[in-house]
């Protein structure tokens, strides 16, 4: 029988390997979201969020610049459209998983970001990422049997 501190040295370094699986899971997810965002949505909303893709000239609506609506929406709302449509927006429900579309929330706050003034930053920054960091592919799991309520 193993003696305490192997145990516990063990237990270690089964947390640091889970830790660092989960850490380049999310360099993989990273890529994955702005994959899907440069396919999906920079041809509308353009590379920094603010509505000047190459297709948003000829669009007959204006296209939102996510700075604003981060300032009016919140991430229940945003997850709606994404999920829904809205105006001329097409709804992205049944092109993309449930995760790639909380990926695609986690776009529209951290493009909403840039170019913003420290105060901005000190204020919001710390919620943008502790809501960005989740693992939202495994979280969403509870939501396929129709308990996810806020769609």
């Amino acid at each position: 029988m193993p003696t305490k501190p192997r145990r516990r040295a063990a237990f270690l370094r089964a947390c640091l390997l889970l830790l660092a699986l989960t850490a380049l899971s999310g360099c993989i997810r990273e890529e994955e979201m702005r994959l899907v965002y440069a396919q999906r949505c920079a041809s509308c909303h353009g590379p920094g969020g603010q509505g000047d893709g190459p297709i948003a000239k000829a669009l007959s609506a204006k296209v939102p610049d996510f700075r604003h609506t981060v300032d009016n929406l919140d991430v229940f709302e945003i997850r709606r459209i994404i999920k829904k449509g809205k105006g001329i927006m097409p709804a992205f429900e049944p092109a993309l998983e449930k995760y790639q579309i909380q990926d695609m929330v986690r776009m529209v706050r951290v493009l909403s970001m840039e170019g913003r003034d420290l105060e901005w930053w000190e204020k919001f920054e710390p919620l943008v990422w502790a809501h960005c960091s989740v693992p939202w592919q495994y979280v969403y799991d509870y939501d396929a049997a129709g308990k996810d309520n806020r769609s």
